[in-house]
């Protein structure tokens, strides 16, 4: 395995184990906003203004950080079917051509969402007062670690002798 593949993993491999932390703290907090909204509105007849929008905000931010440690994981839907009919030659390069196209539209969505991202961030929001961007942010956040990810995996492809294996893409 080449040193930029060996990197590149290390670093998909932290960066996912951070994520995981954060995810963690993310589900903990959007738990106990919920909580907190419950009792507020059924209990105490009290609705907290704020509480609806950060939790969407916070599921949001959940949905995008683990959709790059789905990829790590390989946990994303695929037909495994149409793999198993394939050539194992024809099964790798079946597998380097979607790594690319889904880098190339994880690159777009990148751009855009950054752009999106930078627009919003003069609005601020009712509930919370906080900028607008701050929830749109999650778009090119995750957009960065599923492309890392990808790309970790696409890296594996090439640097594995062996002409393929249905497991992770």
């Amino acid at each position: 395995m080449h040193s930029i593949t060996r990197a590149v993993l290390a670093c998909a491999r932290g960066l996912n184990r951070a994520t995981i932390v954060v995810i963690g703290v993310v589900m903990l907090v959007l738990t106990c906003i919920v909580i907190l909204q419950v009792v507020y509105r059924y209990v105490l007849e009290l609705p907290l203004v704020w509480s609806d929008e950060a939790a969407r905000h916070l599921l949001v931010w959940l949905s995008f950080l683990g959709g790059g440690v789905a990829i790590a994981e390989g946990l994303h839907p695929r037909i495994e079917l149409i793999d198993a009919l394939r050539a194992p030659s024809v099964q790798k390069t079946v597998r380097i051509v979607v790594a690319v196209a889904i880098l190339a539209f994880l690159v777009c969505l990148l751009i855009v969402s950054a752009d999106v991202a930078r627009t919003y961030n003069v609005y601020r929001s009712l509930g919370t007062g906080l900028p607008q961007s701050l929830p749109r942010a999650a778009l090119p956040v995750g957009a960065c670690l599923m492309a890392i990810n990808v790309l970790a995996r696409l890296l594996e492809t090439f640097d594995d002798p062996r002409p393929a294996t249905p497991s992770k893409p």
